[in-house]
């Protein structure tokens, strides 16, 4: 069986990243291998192209802020970074009910008055690019 990683080699990146205080090349080709192996079989982007690149992107991004933060000696940076992939897109994934693909909002609350009681509503937002025209 091949594997698709070599686990020591792997913390021996960690190691020398956080000695220099960034991301090796070495680690960040891992950190975008894993992403992109992540987005393809464990999350469905409906063959969305734009939603599996911001997944990875955001991913990417989040691992290559934080690990160095997270990461501690004799703790399995694979680990740490497969986690950290999974927790990202995930989160995305989620929001993705509340805000677009670009992080804007597509749901609010908007209260009304029925039957002379307030009432609150989730409504979506209608985007509308020509707006200023229209005025």
């Amino acid at each position: 069986m091949k594997k698709r990683y070599d686990k020591d080699n792997i913390e021996h990146e960690a190691l020398i990243s956080v000695e220099q205080g960034r991301i090796t090349n070495a680690l960040g080709r891992f950190i975008l291998s894993r992403a992109e192996e992540i987005v393809n079989y464990s999350f469905y982007t409906n063959g969305n192209e734009e939603l599996r690149q911001a997944l990875v992107d955001d991913a990417v991004m989040r691992v290559c802020e934080k690990f160095l933060y997270y990461y501690k000696e004799d703790k399995s940076a694979a680990n740490l970074i497969i986690t950290m992939i999974y927790s990202t897109m995930y989160n995305k994934m989620v929001g993705l009910k509340w805000k677009d693909v670009y992080g804007q909002r597509i749901k609010g609350n908007l209260y009304t008055v029925r039957d002379g009681e307030k009432v609150k509503l989730l409504i979506k937002y209608i985007k509308d690019d020509f707006l200023s025209k229209k005025l």
